[in-house]
């Protein structure tokens, strides 16, 4: 019963989350649909109080990762180490930002306007991305002529292909964490995609524009991984209002 739940089942719940070591901010995004469903009903007037919105989140505040941004001849040592299309991932991040799991499950049939090469003309449609929503993105002309160097084959469908049973390499994280170690790449793979915003942000895409092509849920979420690594004047004009996010 709703009327049963107390500042302190709140709590309970935060402590079993936590011993199970997931994350802040997924306890966070817990607590938020918790909040609505709470606050839903409490609107009805079953309840008087919501007792999530009196839960103190001390100690809950999201704890950003430092990002480290690899050099391009950083990129290039751990490219060269990596076997077969693989050999192409981490420019193709670079250039793309896009998550790993997304890119490496990326099929050819996904890719299309490669019969005129030219940016504005070839889209990507990713399809196995956080939250399982289906998007498309423009390719810049750096991706695009990455597309055109890598080799095809019939044995997968996928463009960072191997010969495994299901054709992609199924974890390229821990590939290239172990060939990073033996480059001397020190960073994550992951840290391409923070290297891309980042680096468009401070070539002049909006905050807006950054947010929907590497796709974040929230504007939010962007602003507090990236705004960090900007100048005042560079806040200013990544968030200037009228941007629409497509320019």
């Amino acid at each position: 019963m709703a009327a049963e739940i107390t500042v302190a089942t709140v709590s309970e719940f935060v402590a079993r989350r936590r011993a199970e070591k997931v994350t802040v901010a997924t306890i966070n995004r817990d607590l938020t649909a918790f909040t609505n469903l709470i606050g839903s009903i409490k609107n009805q007037g079953w309840i008087e109080e919501n007792p999530v919105w009196l839960f103190e989140k001390q100690g809950m505040k999201e704890v950003l990762p430092v990002i480290t941004l690899p050099s391009n001849m950083a990129i290039q040592r751990l490219a060269a180490r990596a076997p077969g299309t693989l050999n192409y991932f981490p420019k193709f991040l670079d250039v793309t930002g896009g998550r790993v799991t997304a890119m490496a499950m990326l099929p050819w049939a996904d890719v299309s306007g490669l019969d005129n090469p030219v940016e504005g003309n070839v889209k990507a449609t990713l399809r196995n991305t956080k939250g399982e929503r289906v998007r498309a993105i423009e390719l810049r002309q750096q991706a695009i002529d990455i597309l055109l160097k890598i080799p095809r084959t019939n044995v997968s469908p996928y463009i960072f292909w191997n010969s495994t049973e299901h054709g992609y390499y199924k974890d390229p994280s821990n590939l290239f964490w172990e060939y990073g170690q033996e480059t001397g790449f020190d960073a994550r793979l992951h840290d391409l995609r923070h290297k891309f915003a980042i680096e468009r942000l401070k070539e002049g895409w909006s905050i807006y524009r950054v947010q929907k092509y590497i796709g974040h849920g929230s504007v939010l979420t962007t602003e507090r991984y990236y705004l960090r690594y900007l100048t005042a004047e560079e806040k200013a004009r990544v968030s200037a209002d009228g941007d629409n996010g497509f320019r």
